[in-house]
C-alpha cells in the first residue's frame, strides 16, 4: 500500500496559536490560497480513493480534490484529531492561567495522560492505528486528509517508530508525505513542504 498523508490548510484556529483538535476553525486567507493551489499540484499523484477526517479543515479538502479527480471520497472518523478537552479553543497563554496543572500533567507525560474530557495520544494512536491496520497491506494507494498530530501517530505506526521519535518531524499545513508499506515493514518516501514560490511540489528522486 502507497500512503500519501496531506495536512489541511492553514486555518484561523492556527494563526491564532490556539489549541485545537476537534474544533471546526475557517481557512486564513493564506489558507484560502493554499487550497486553491494545492488542487492542481494533487495532479501530479496517483491513489485510488481518499479518506478523511470528518472535521470540516479537512474534509473541505478531500472533497474537492475527489470531484475534480472523480475519486472515491470516504469520510473516516478515526482520523479526526486528538481532542484536548478543556483546553480545546484556548489561546495558549490562557491555558496556562486557567489550567496549569493540565498543562504540566500533559506536557510531563503527553503519551499516557488524558487531558479531562479530551483524549491522549495513546488513544489517538489506538484508533488510528486499528484504521491504517486495516488497509495497510492492500494494493494500490490512498490519500488521507488529516492533521498534525494526527499524521505524527501515523507515521509513528507505519513505521514501527518510538513514539518519542515521531517529534522529529515538522509537519506543517499542506505538507504532502509518502509513505510506502509492503509486508509488515513501512518505508518514509519523502516529506514535501508546501511552497508558495513556484506553485509545484518538488518531485522527488523516486518519481510520483
Amino acid at each position: 500500500m502507497r500512503f500519501y498523508f496531506l495536512r489541511h490548510p492553514e486555518t484561523r484556529a492556527n494563526e491564532r496559536s490556539l489549541i485545537y483538535g476537534w474544533g471546526n476553525y475557517d481557512y486564513t486567507e493564506k489558507g484560502e490560497e493554499m487550497f486553491r493551489e494545492i488542487l492542481p499540484r494533487m495532479d501530479d499523484y496517483d491513489f485510488d480513493r481518499i479518506y478523511t477526517s470528518p472535521l470540516d479543515r479537512a474534509r473541505k479538502l478531500a472533497e474537492a480534490i475527489g470531484a475534480r479527480r472523480d475519486k472515491p471520497v470516504i469520510v473516516e472518523e478515526r482520523l479526526k484529531e486528538m481532542h484536548y478537552g478543556i483546553l480545546e479553543g484556548m489561546p495558549y497563554p490562557e491555558a496556562v492561567e486557567k489550567y496549569p496543572e493540565v498543562l504540566d500533567r500533559l506536557f510531563g507525560d503527553l503519551e499516557h495522560f488524558t487531558v479531562p474530557e479530551g483524549e491522549s495520544i495513546d488513544n489517538v494512536t489506538a484508533r488510528v492505528g486499528e484504521f491504517l491496520d486495516e488497509i495497510k497491506e492492500d494494493e494500490g494507494a490512498v490519500l488521507l486528509i488529516t492533521h498534525s498530530m494526527l499524521t505524527h501517530t501515523a507515521l509513528s505506526w507505519l513505521l514501527d517508530l518510538p513514539r518519542n521519535d515521531m517529534w522529529h518531524f515538522k509537519i506543517d499545513p499542506c505538507m504532502l508525505i509518502r509513505v510506502d508499506y509492503h509486508d509488515g515493514y513501512g518505508v518514509l518516501k519523502f516529506m514535501i513542504p508546501y511552497e508558495e514560490t513556484d506553485g509545484t511540489y518538488i518531485v522527488n528522486i523516486d518519481g510520483r
